[in-house]
């Protein structure tokens, strides 16, 4: 049964002598395994297709849940960021996290669309990767449930925009005043301060088009606590070790 989607090579592994085997990140149907034959032949006529980075139409062979690669029109490679080691990194730190997550569906499609706006920002240079990777994840966590509470502090009410200092509790994603710290950390909450241009970055992040969360400049002190928030906020979701984020840190 023949079956066409519309993908992102999110990873890829030798298989055989000339085969791969590709993880594919979808929209409709979120993450699946396809072979693809012969595709490490030089003359092959979906080599371009069959590499990381790749976002193609893909005409699939779908048998008891398995799928072959039949045919595919390229629709971008984002070639450029193997020709730099950090923008490598961070494009395999991106497809990484995106694949853990996603399941398809809106929510799926809405992941595939936030990947691909990031991975183009990377290749153009439309920010910085430290920029690119931290409004990912904060946007990413959103997409999947765990879009935080900015608007008012639950505790007494108040506005965020009237708080005079400002905390973020990140095991259940709230802001709160600081004159209404009353809870404990433990190993499973934690709560960070948060900075006038922090907060006001976190609200560009989650209101602003897919297209235009990537433009926005922090002064580097400010984008250091704005990228160690949004990472820890998302792998408390996640719940995964990721091994591109240890590459990816070790380049920035």
């Amino acid at each position: 049964m023949q079956h066409k989607v519309k993908g992102i090579v999110v990873r890829e592994a030798a298989k055989g002598e000339n085969d791969k085997l590709l993880t594919v990140l979808t929209g409709e149907e979120g993450v699946i395994t396809v072979r693809a034959p012969g595709v490490r032949k030089l003359s092959a006529s979906n080599l371009r297709s069959a590499q990381l980075f790749a976002y193609s139409d893909l005409l699939l062979y779908a048998k008891n849940g398995f799928y072959t690669l039949q045919e595919s029109i390229l629709r971008e490679d984002f070639y450029a960021l193997r020709e730099d080691v950090t923008d490598f990194a961070l494009g395999c730190y991106l497809c990484e996290l995106a694949s853990a997550v996603s399941v398809g569906g809106e929510e799926g499609n809405e992941i595939l669309r936030l990947l691909l706006n990031a991975l183009y920002a990377a290749e153009k240079k439309i920010a910085s990767p430290k920029v690119i990777k931290t409004a990912f994840e904060f946007r990413l966590a959103a997409l999947i449930g765990y879009e935080p509470e900015l608007s008012e502090c639950p505790l007494c009410g108040k506005p965020a925009e009237q708080m005079q200092n400002r905390m973020f509790e990140l095991a259940d994603g709230y802001l709160f005043c600081a004159s209404c710290d009353s809870f404990e950390e433990d190993g499973f909450s934690r709560k960070v301060p948060v900075s006038p241009a922090c907060y006001a970055a976190m609200k560009h992040l989650l209101v602003s088009p897919v297209n235009k969360i990537f433009l926005f400049r922090l002064e580097e002190n400010a984008l250091a606590e704005l990228s160690a928030l949004t990472e820890e906020y998302l792998l408390l979701r996640v719940e995964r070790k990721l091994k591109t984020l240890d590459f990816l840190k070790k380049n920035l």
